[in-house]
């Protein structure tokens, strides 16, 4: 059996143990990263049921079909949320699964705790919460879901305010509901990012932050960057699938592109970023593959830029 220390964490990030707060090295001890490796017959019928998997799936990304999906999913959260006594655990996103294979460092790995995927993102987002948003006095998510992201830093933050938004009425509900039933400066309203509004305003010192939605545009990106450019946060951060930090001569790499590419998750966000900041329009300041995701593919990356 192995585990996963503040020094791997590190690694994954692509940083140093010294960015890691106190708080933060506590959640890590206090979860359970015990993994193994999956190997020999096991591998083998893995990959012929992800490669099955791939051949069967039918869900295109953006069709118009989709946003009943999400409308739906976020009312079950809502719903939960509510009847639950405003529980936050009702607000896991279901696509973050328990009890399942993961990918790790370019392998497959079966975890010892249940919950290990949404251990390890909570540990991935309270660090860039953290290193990334703690000089300015304003947090945007744009695609706020159930708005747990939001809460977290919510609780990691309490002399900020905090705005979500979102295309589906039911997530906007719910994060207005988590505002008021946890009191806190947390609002949310409507917001399409293929079709940005220009009247909503971004304040002055504002951090913005996406975690998984730009992937639901179907690489329909230009819009929003342009929107995100003329609004001049002080910082942007994306947890993204990212296609391009993929290696072809992996073989577990070589199947999540093939996933990703069929149902059509966005591609070439990140060229436009290296184009942008080539033209001096924006700074990349750090582009870091976590090597860590779903069964599927790798949905955690970290994409830091801002404005010039």
């Amino acid at each position: 059996m192995k585990t996963i220390t503040v020094e791997d964490f590190a690694k994954s990030f692509g940083t140093s143990v010294d960015t890691f707060s106190t708080s933060c090295r506590l959640l890590i001890s206090e979860c359970n990263f015990n993994y193994r490796d999956i190997e020999g017959h096991e591998l083998s019928e893995l990959i012929l049921r992800i490669l099955k998997r791939i051949d069967e799936d039918q869900q295109i990304i953006a069709s118009k079909e989709r946003q009943a999906v999400w409308e739906k999913g976020w009312q079950e959260n809502l719903d939960e949320f509510i009847a639950s006594n405003f529980d936050e655990n009702k607000l896991v996103p279901k696509f973050i699964r328990s009890n399942v294979p993961i990918r790790y460092m370019q392998k497959y790995i079966f975890p010892e705790h249940s919950e290990f995927e949404l251990c390890y993102v909570k540990v991935f987002r309270q660090w860039y919460l953290e290193n990334y948003f703690a000089n300015v006095n304003n947090i945007y998510e744009f695609g706020c879901g159930t708005g747990f992201n939001l809460l977290a830093a919510a609780g990691l933050f309490p002399d900020k305010r905090f705005y979500g938004s979102d295309f589906v009425q039911s997530s906007v509900d719910l994060v207005n509901a988590i505002g008021e039933a946890k009191e806190l400066p947390l609002t949310a309203e409507i917001f399409d990012m293929i079709q940005p509004n220009q009247d909503y305003n971004i304040q002055q010192s504002s951090g913005v932050f996406t975690f998984g939605s730009l992937e639901q545009l179907a690489s329909k990106t230009d819009n929003m960057l342009d929107y995100l450019i003329s609004q001049k946060p002080e910082i942007v951060v994306h947890t993204e699938p990212t296609i391009e930090l993929y290696d072809e001569s992996n073989l577990s790499d070589f199947l999540a592109i093939k996933f990703q590419g069929k149902r059509g998750y966005t591609e070439g966000f990140l060229p436009k970023l290296q184009r942008l900041h080539d033209q001096g329009k924006i700074e990349l300041i750090k582009v870091q593959r976590l090597c860590f995701g779903s069964l599927f593919m790798e949905g955690y990356n970290l994409i830091v830029w801002k404005p010039l």
